[in-house]
């Protein structure tokens, strides 16, 4: 017989339903010593998901360090090896999510690369063949052992010194970045493969990294509505998966212009969730990012603050 989900949860002891809410990053390139290290605290801990990056090298809080990149050409094996043995030695089965947002290509040589978000939005008339990327990425992540891919973006480009989103997004018309967004989430979940729309309210209109700084968007409530927040909305509609807060200050959501979306309740438990009518899993955008996590040094705080603010997953929390 399968169990519910419920079922399964109602059998874990408080400790393992919280445990289920954190989901640390697992590193494909890493150390036999880390491997254990994170063995542990999914056996000690009760982790309920992983996200698998190449290696902390890759890292993007690590550009500063400017650390050298060892290229693997094994890694997809690797990734395999990785998840099965991750899997055994946790009670509950483990989630296990990556960026794929064109392919596991963006986090793993020799794997397929398919065409940039970019690239699919210059398509005309012909969302099909975005549907049929969607799921080839989708055939691609099962073979891995991969449940749920990270992507796609919905942040409209509309902005030409956003240093962090450009190719990644669908183009700069709203309507245009919702229909192909959402032809990628049908594809991807015809093949049972789960998706996650980001970065909720929207990271197009920013010049700052929120993997280095906080980024500041300064319009109205009003015009995030008619333009950022539309394609969320759109894709909301039809039934999605999962959202992912971005780190981002949005005073006239906020209320607050140093209060980072991925930890207000306004945003979260407001916007999102009542005034949006969003009733599925909302996910953090990574913990370790400098947006936040400079701003909490205390292990553990930041995590606090982003589940009482409404995630539900605590994606790359500091171990």
């Amino acid at each position: 017989n399968v169990m519910t989900y419920k079922e399964v949860n109602m059998q874990m002891t408080l400790k393992e339903q919280i445990g289920q809410l954190f989901m640390p990053a697992a590193f494909i390139n890493d150390t036999e010593e880390e491997i254990q290290k994170l063995e542990r605290l999914i056996k000690d801990y009760g982790v309920g998901s992983l996200c698998f990056f190449h290696s902390r090298a890759s890292a993007a809080t690590n550009y500063e360090g400017k650390k050298e990149i060892v290229f693997n050409e094994n890694s997809f094996e690797t990734l395999k090896q990785l998840i099965t043995r991750y899997q055994k030695v946790s009670k509950h089965p483990l989630l296990i999510s990556i960026d794929a947002e064109w392919g596991l290509a963006m986090r793993i040589e020799n794997t397929p690369q398919y065409p940039y978000a970019i690239t699919l939005g210059a398509i005309q008339k012909n969302d099909d063949l975005i549907f049929e990327v969607g799921q080839a990425i989708a055939k691609d992540c099962k073979a891995a052992g991969i449940h749920w891919n990270l992507a796609p973006c919905v942040d409209i480009n509309n902005n030409p010194n956003n240093p962090v989103i450009g190719y990644r997004s669908f183009g700069e018309n709203k309507d245009e970045v919702a229909q192909k967004a959402l032809a990628f989430v049908k594809g991807t979940e015809s093949e049972g493969v789960l998706t996650s729309i980001k970065h909720f309210p929207g990271h197009g209109d920013t010049a700052t990294d929120s993997h280095l700084g906080l980024p500041l968007i300064e319009k109205s409530k009003d015009e995030l509505i008619a333009n950022e927040l539309y394609p969320f909305q759109k894709i909301i509609d039809e039934g999605v998966d999962s959202v992912m807060v971005g780190h981002l200050s949005v005073p006239s959501l906020a209320n607050s212009s140093t209060t980072s979306s991925s930890i207000s309740k306004e945003i979260i438990k407001g916007v999102l969730r009542t005034e949006m009518g969003y009733k599925g899993v909302v996910i953090s955008d990574a913990l370790n990012m400098h947006a936040v996590s400079k701003n909490h040094p205390e292990k553990g705080e930041l995590e606090w603050l982003a589940f009482d603010a409404g995630n539900d997953v605590l994606c790359f929390v500091r171990s």
